[in-house]
C-alpha cells in the first residue's frame, strides 16, 4: 500500500470518527432568583448561565439515569435587603437547574390526562394548563406553547414537609409550587432545544430550630434563553476547563421587566 493511499485512509477514518462525535445543544441565558420574607423583598440573585444538552443518537454514552443537564454559571450578582441576615438558603436551592425531560413531556404518562381545551389533570384533579401564544422577533410573530403545572395537587392539605432542610437547621413546609415552561412553536413533542423560558414560584413556611413562629418565604426562579448553538463533545471539554475571569454581565434587552414594586425594592438592596 502506497504512502499516499495510507494517508488518505487515515484521513477519511479521522473524518468518519469526527462526524460521529457526540453533540450538545448549548443554551445560554439570563436567570434571576428572588425571595421575599413576610412580603418584603429580602434577596435577589441574577446572572448569566449556560446549559449543555446531549443530542440523543444511537452512539450516546449519556447516563440514562441522569435527571439534570450540565450547567455553568458565567456571571452572578447578589443583593440583599440591609436588614436580611445573609442566609439565602432558599434562593441557592432554587437556582435554575433544567431536567433532561421537559415539563410538557413529563406529563405523558397514565398519571396525567390532557383535555381538548388544554387542561391538564393528575388523576381526577386539575393541575395545569397548556396554552398557545406568540412572540415577536425581528418584527415577525412566531407561535409559542406554554405549560403551567401546580406540583402540589394531590398532596394532603396542598403542602409537603421539607425534611431535607433540617440539615440546615430549618424546619419548613412547602405550600405552593407552580412551574411554567414556554417553548418555541406548536409541535407534537418538545425537547430542551425548544425551550424559551422557565419559571418556578414556591412558598414555604419556615423557621429555625428553637424558634416558635414561621416566616412566609416566597421564591421566584426564572431563566430566559438568549442564545443557542450546537457544539461537539471536544468543545464541551474545553468549555469545562475554562475559568470565568470576568463575572460582569449586561441584562439582555429581550428580558421581561420586573414588577415595578420589585424593581423599586431592588434599588434599596446592597451587594453581599
Amino acid at each position: 500500500m502506497s504512502r499516499t493511499l495510507s494517508f488518505l485512509l487515515l484521513f477519511f477514518l479521522a473524518l468518519s470518527l469526527q462526524s460521529r462525535e457526540k453533540e450538545y445543544i448549548r443554551l445560554k441565558g439570563y436567570y434571576r432568583v428572588y425571595q421575599s420574607t413576610n412580603s418584603m423583598l429580602a434577596y435577589f440573585v441574577d446572572g448569566m448561565m449556560e446549559v449543555y444538552i446531549p443530542v440523543p443518537d444511537s452512539s450516546s454514552t449519556t447516563d440514562k439515569g441522569d435527571i439534570f443537564v450540565e450547567r455553568k454559571f458565567l456571571g452572578e450578582r447578589r443583593r440583599k435587603a440591609p436588614q436580611a441576615n445573609g442566609d439565602d438558603t432558599f434562593v441557592r436551592m432554587n437556582l435554575p437547574n433544567l431536567e433532561q425531560v421537559t415539563l410538557i413531556e413529563s406529563i405523558r404518562s397514565e398519571v396525567y390526562s390532557v383535555r381538548n381545551n388544554g387542561d391538564v389533570y393528575r388523576w381526577a384533579d386539575r393541575c395545569g394548563k397548556i396554552t398557545h401564544g406568540t412572540r415577536r422577533q425581528g418584527g415577525i410573530l412566531f407561535p409559542t406553547t406554554t405549560i403551567e403545572i401546580d406540583n402540589l395537587v394531590g398532596q394532603p392539605n396542598h403542602e409537603i414537609d421539607m425534611s431535607q432542610l433540617k440539615i440546615y437547621g430549618i424546619v419548613a413546609r412547602m405550600t405552593l409550587y407552580d412551574e411554567t415552561e414556554t417553548y418555541n412553536g406548536e409541535k407534537e413533542s418538545y425537547t430542551l432545544a425548544d425551550l424559551l423560558a422557565t419559571r418556578k414560584q414556591q412558598t414555604f413556611f419556615a423557621h429555625y430550630k428553637g424558634d416558635d413562629d414561621d416566616n412566609r418565604i416566597d421564591v421566584w426562579s426564572e431563566f430566559f434563553i438568549t442564545d443557542q448553538m450546537t457544539i461537539t463533545e471536544s468543545e464541551l471539554k474545553d468549555i469545562r476547563k475554562e475559568k470565568n475571569h470576568v463575572w460582569t454581565f449586561t441584562i439582555p434587552r429581550t428580558i421581561p421587566r420586573l414588577d415595578k414594586e420589585i424593581e423599586e425594592a431592588w434599588g434599596n438592596m446592597v451587594e453581599y
